[in-house]
């Protein structure tokens, strides 16, 4: 049974003759006969009778046009999402991103972007780098702001977006506070609250006091800048954020900037984006966003609406 075998038999039945029928859908006469006669046939009972010109349908057909009624609507239902899709008046988009992107760097693109397309729903996942891109490899998340490096297969595409300075912070009252340049071994045997194990900023942090002969005392692990910032002002140890998100807290007081000698701390922090499946209107809508409020060099393929 086809769709459009069914529009032919409500066809039939609003035009009330086979001819007429046939001229709405633009086919022959003799085509739209074959057709009906196939259909009833396939469902093995009598769905309408014919006298001289005159049609009359069955309790069958009736049943029938009921359901063809149905199939129509859906049909025009479907195309329409379709269309609104593509007119980006409905969709969905899932992204991925760490929190500081999300606080300081997303915000004037969720703007632009929600003006733009006020009726896309936006669902926000925000974690480390690598759980976000397991989901985004998974096709769960249809792109991923994480910090870099990330190594990657030729699957993705990584466009940097963010460079940051990365700073040792005490809270107020501790014993390398205020004490000038440090040198890195000052700062072995004292407690540290770093991001979770495997994270891409823990390990720049470690790897860049490894080079120092300095192994991390790390106390605490947690994946919330928020938190790290309250612990350290708490009291429980040392850290290392971006510089961008404890300017308040060390204008205030709160935290002191340590100054360690020969350590230059740096993350990167990246766009990642599949490019060997559909990329998604709505994902491509963003990138536009992207490109257009952060100056992003994305190739015009992969954007839409003001790139």
């Amino acid at each position: 049974m086809e769709l459009r075998t069914l529009k032919y038999f409500l066809s039939l039945y609003s035009e009330k003759s086979f001819t007429a029928a046939a001229e709405a859908n633009f086919i022959s006469q003799p085509a739209i006969s074959i057709q009906l006669k196939n259909l009833q046939r396939e469902m093995g009972i009598t769905l309408y009778e014919t006298s001289g010109r005159k049609v009359s349908f069955t309790d069958a057909g009736m049943i029938v046009l009921q359901y063809a009624r149905r199939f129509a609507g859906l049909e025009k239902q479907l195309l329409e999402h379709v269309r609104d899709m593509q007119e980006l008046k409905k969709g969905k988009l899932s992204l991925g991103t760490i929190d500081a992107a999300s606080i300081y760097i997303l915000p004037g693109v969720f703007r632009a972007f929600r003006n733009s397309y006020p009726a896309i729903e936006m669902n926000l996942e925000i974690a480390s780098t690598y759980p976000l891109f397991r989901e985004l490899d998974r096709g769960e998340l249809d792109l991923v702001v994480g910090s870099l490096p990330l190594e990657v297969s030729g699957d993705y595409r990584i466009f940097r977006i963010f460079s940051e300075p990365l700073v040792f912070i005490s809270p107020r009252q501790h014993p390398l506070s205020g004490r000038g340049t440090l040198e890195p071994a000052e700062l072995a045997g004292h407690p540290f609250i770093l991001f979770q194990k495997g994270s891409v900023t823990r390990r720049i942090i470690e790897n860049a006091l490894r080079e120092q002969g300095v192994e991390p005392e790390v106390s605490m692990a947690i994946d919330s800048q928020e938190a790290i910032k309250h612990l350290v002002s708490s009291g429980l140890g040392l850290s290392v954020l971006p510089m961008k998100t404890v300017e308040s807290e060390i204008g205030s007081g709160q935290l002191n900037i340590l100054d360690v000698c020969g350590v230059d701390l740096r993350r990167d922090i990246g766009l990642i984006v599949p490019v060997s499946r559909y990329l998604p209107m709505t994902a491509r809508a963003f990138l536009g966003a992207m490109k257009s409020e952060l100056g992003i060099d994305l190739p015009a393929k992969y954007c839409m609406r003001g790139e």
